[in-house]
């Protein structure tokens, strides 16, 4: 589909390539938002196809043994929220985490990682991604892909990007609409947060 669009294969869906399940998703993602060149318009058996590919991935990768850990990827996404400013995005994320398993004292500590004993080598090398990554300007460099190759697979690494990437989207979705925020999700990040500085801003 994206050479009958493009002329070309980008190579970021190369990247994303190495998680399959990642590419279906985005591909079926950026069909329904941008949808086909009125002038050249997709089979619909193409669409059929990739939706069952994407079924067929999305059950692999669900049932993959080395995913990355659902808590730290709530923790990443917490923390790339944190960095693009998303107070609608750092209250569910922090909600998760916790509904996953990741305890209050972690979740109180996790704006200031890098000082807490309570995150072990590698959820610091993914965390400090996330910061970078969820940052503007981008600040990722070749030292965070060192260090994150110390702990994580090519495929673990780029289920890290797309979840940062994921809340990308969702950072500026909220913060572009404004959702008002849930007071359950509220109150828990203003009893586990406030002291850090979150406050609900605009999704009051």
């Amino acid at each position: 589909m994206a050479r009958q669009q493009l002329g070309v294969v980008p190579n970021s869906m190369l990247t994303m390539a190495r998680q399959p399940a990642v590419l279906g998703s985005f591909a079926m993602l950026v069909g329904n938002i941008l949808g086909p060149p009125t002038d050249r318009r997709i089979p619909i058996w193409t669409g059929v196809r990739l939706f069952w590919k994407n079924i067929v991935w999305t059950i692999r990768h669900q049932q993959s043994k080395s995913r990355v850990p659902a808590p730290l990827k709530s923790l990443v996404a917490h923390v790339s929220s944190n960095a693009s400013g998303c107070r609608y995005c750092q209250a569910h994320t922090i909600g998760e985490a916790f509904h996953l398993g990741v305890s209050v004292e972690k979740l109180e500590a996790v704006w200031d990682f890098e000082n807490s004993d309570l995150f072990d080598a590698a959820e610091v090398a993914a965390l400090r991604f996330a910061l970078a990554a969820g940052s503007t300007p981008n600040t990722v460099s070749s030292e965070h892909f060192a260090a994150l190759k110390l702990h994580y697979s090519d495929e673990q690494i780029v289920e890290l990007g797309a979840t940062i990437a994921l809340f990308g989207f969702l950072n500026r979705w909220n913060d572009t609409f404004a959702t008002t925020l849930e007071p359950e999700s509220a109150a828990f990040a203003q009893k586990h947060l406030g002291g850090s500085g979150w406050e609900i801003g605009k999704h009051g």
